[in-house]
């Protein structure tokens, strides 16, 4: 299984990804594992954890709350779900090798 140091990059890069296909933008904030997703309707989600993978996502109040608003949150988690799983069902390339080099016993 993946450490977190490993998982954490490769979840941020497939997240990023994900969310321009919705015009969003992600940003990295000063503190470790917080971040700010900001939608092309200036919405703002901050995307946070302490045991990774147990993200949270809440909603900034910086305005009105509207449908697009709504939509724009379902898509986000999806997003997360989604990276999540995908990054779960990676092997991990230093297994990989470390089976690769134990010689045939047998």
């Amino acid at each position: 299984m993946q450490t977190t140091s490993n998982r954490v990059p490769d979840f941020e890069k497939l997240f990023r990804e994900k969310l321009q296909l919705n015009n969003c933008r992600l940003r990295k904030k000063r503190k470790e594992n917080n971040y700010e997703i900001t939608t092309p309707a200036k919405d703002i989600f901050l995307m946070y954890w302490h045991e990774f993978p147990e993200i949270n996502l809440i909603y900034q109040p910086v305005g009105i709350r509207t449908e697009q608003t709504v939509v724009y949150e379902r898509a986000i988690r999806s997003h997360i779900k989604f990276c999540l799983s995908s990054i779960q069902d990676r092997p991990l390339n230093d297994e990989l090798q470390g089976l690769s080099s134990l010689q045939d016993v047998g």
